[in-house]
């Protein structure tokens, strides 16, 4: 009898071990890359669903399901599958909640979240053709967007502004449109109970977060992600930043990242433009080299 159940409780747990090796590696085999860092200054690591944590250096891929957080005195820079940059201040915890990618406008999604710090984003394919596809959710309110250069800080409240195109926050409390056709380029949130108030500067916390270019190395061509990326470095991104370049930046740089972010000040649609590569390696020590 005893042997009967020693037998069974064997059995038992060889099943259970299958099923959870089962588990992991599905889990595993259906991990999806979301992006890639394409810049990298300081200490900045992902942490997947699991609780897992992995340093992120240039070209670390990024996949659904990851927070990226950044160190004090840390910058990274991302390029999503549909071209869009995602750079993140120092101190940002930003989780890739939904992501897809297919060139799909019924399908593709992206949905992401700022849990602290802050962002500042060029939209990719996604947003492009379909507004509603994407996303930024925050503890004050939703980001929704309308084809768009856009940054986001949380400092007590949540305070965001718009470079080109526009923006719309939600919360329980009403809504808010920045940018084009809107009264306001900036906004502010300070309770997600009270809805979005328009501001006609620029406050302090915005325009401090640069937005490199960074040209792939040649060898990548034939990677989708660097596909994308290079049509964004060479279309998006460089229409935004050279068409803001006269913005009036440098009252809002200071320290660390700041004092090299030509940064948006005055109108938003003056906006900020991306910093040369040299001038960024330079002042920051961002690594945008191969990979490491």
């Amino acid at each position: 009898m005893k042997s009967k159940i020693f037998i069974d409780s064997l059995c038992c747990n060889f099943l259970l071990l299958c099923i959870v090796s089962y588990s992991q590696a599905n889990f595993a085999a259906e991990e999806v890359i979301a992006g890639r860092v394409v810049a990298v200054s300081g200490t900045v690591r992902a942490v997947d669903g699991g609780g897992d944590a992995r340093q992120l250096s240039r070209r670390s891929e990024i996949y659904i399901g990851d927070t990226i957080e950044t160190q004090p005195a840390s910058f990274a820079q991302i390029r999503m599958t549909d071209s869009a940059i995602i750079s993140l201040k120092e101190s940002t915890r930003f989780e890739i909640v939904a992501y897809s990618y297919e060139d799909n406008v019924q399908s593709d999604i992206s949905t992401m979240r700022l849990i602290e710090g802050g962002f500042r984003t060029i939209t990719g394919s996604i947003g492009r053709q379909n507004r509603n596809a994407y996303n930024v959710e925050t503890a004050f309110a939703t980001i929704g967007i309308r084809g768009t250069d856009h940054e986001a800080v949380i400092d007590i409240a949540l305070f965001t502004g718009v470079y080109d195109g526009g923006t719309r926050l939600d919360n329980s409390g009403g809504s808010l449109d920045l940018g084009l056709g809107a009264d306001f380029d900036f906004g502010v949130a300070v309770d997600p109970n009270i809805g979005p108030q328009g501001l006609l500067l620029i406050p302090a916390q915005l325009g401090n977060i640069p937005v490199l270019n960074v040209e792939e190395p040649e060898e990548d061509a034939d990677d989708n992600i660097d596909d994308s990326a290079d049509d964004n470095a060479d279309g998006n991104a460089d229409d935004n930043a050279d068409d803001n370049a006269d913005g009036n930046a440098d009252d809002n740089a200071n320290g660390g990242v700041d004092d090299v972010a030509d940064a948006g000040a005055g109108a938003a649609n003056d906006g900020a433009p991306a910093l040369s590569l040299a001038d960024t390696e330079k002042s920051l020590g961002v690594d945008t080299s191969g990979a490491t």
